[in-house]
């Protein structure tokens, strides 16, 4: 008899500390407010799960629980960040970080039915609203950029193009972008 075990598991399935042990015995690993087998990969799918778990209603990761889902961060912040469609508005729980925008063609990818801000979107939504950006914050910018295909200057352009409070603040802040390289990949012998 085979059995199946789901992708995630979380404290419906076991309690907390039984899953924290699995965790210190290298059975699991965290996924966010999840756990998953050890043999299953970390993916992006994989983390837009365990936000889809918790989500409310049709809102969408952005900002930083979008940069977590994408890869560029190693965990989601403590209050799921997520954006709620002007044209799909709902009540969203106080525990999450939430606001309004309209949202355009090509500013949403879905991951296995998860919606999430695709990578350039993503990219300009932290550029504009991380309250400090340095080098740290740059570096996670490039990343999306490569993940999305797009360069400093496309994401310069969608900025020039913006109407949303801050984005002049966030042009000033590309030359920042734009000097910051990614490491190059290591090469395994």
């Amino acid at each position: 008899m085979t059995t199946t075990c789901p992708a995630l598991l979380d404290h419906h399935v076991l309690p907390l500390a039984e899953l924290f042990a699995l965790v210190l015995d290298g059975q699991l690993y965290r996924v966010g407010d999840s756990f998953a087998p050890t043999d299953i990969p970390d993916t992006p799918a994989l983390r837009a799960h365990a936000f889809a778990a918790l989500r409310p209603g049709s809102t969408v990761a952005d900002r930083g629980t979008a940069a977590w889902i994408h890869g560029t961060r190693s965990r989601p912040p403590a209050r799921p960040q997520v954006c709620v469609d002007r044209a799909r508005r709902g009540r969203i729980p106080p525990d999450f970080d939430a606001h309004q925008h309209a949202l355009r063609n090509g500013d949403v990818v879905e991951l296995d039915g998860v919606r999430v801000t695709a990578p350039l979107r993503t990219a300009a939504d932290l550029i504009v609203t991380l309250p400090r950006f340095g080098t740290p914050e740059a570096l996670e910018v490039r990343h999306l950029l490569h993940l999305g295909g797009a360069s400093p200057d496309a994401l310069g352009a969608q900025l020039s193009r913006s109407r949303r409070h801050g984005a002049a603040r966030a042009l000033t802040r590309l030359p920042v972008v734009e000097r910051t390289a990614l490491p190059a990949p290591v090469s395994r012998r």
